[in-house]
């Protein structure tokens, strides 16, 4: 027969675990988000790294910073591989080089969220 104490136990224990979950998800909410309007071209060479909502098509993406419309429009390397179709519409972090849109640097990185900026992504990984 299980004492009082032990099923305090057991509740503790799921309180805790419940807790720690809505933590981890708070944290993924966090990381998730980056400014739009403060991104800038990196210099030559130079790599940023972003989280958010991706949406794949092709070798072209977008990338949403939180549950807005905005987003940022990009492009896969070689060197990022051709991620699986569970990656679509999943967080997700992106690094690669940021660069004026429809500049030579930029080569035929299509701008489809209009932000004047793209991203040229070396890597895509899960947070």
């Amino acid at each position: 027969m299980p004492s009082s104490n032990g099923s305090s136990n057991g509740a503790h224990m799921r309180k805790s675990i419940i807790l720690a979950a809505v933590l981890a998800s708070a944290g993924c909410a966090a990381m998730q988000s980056f400014d739009i309007a403060t991104l800038k071209p990196t210099a030559e060479g130079e790599q940023v790294s972003l989280t958010g909502r991706f949406e794949l098509s092709g070798l072209q993406f977008r990338l949403f910073p939180g549950n807005g419309e905005t987003c940022l429009s990009g492009a896969l390397t070689s060197l990022a591989g051709i991620p699986t179709p569970e990656y679509n519409n999943r967080t997700m972090t992106l690094t690669g080089q940021l660069l004026l849109a429809e500049t030579e640097a930029a080569g035929p990185i299509k701008d489809a969220c209009a932000r004047g900026l793209v991203m040229l992504a070396n890597e895509v990984s899960v947070p």
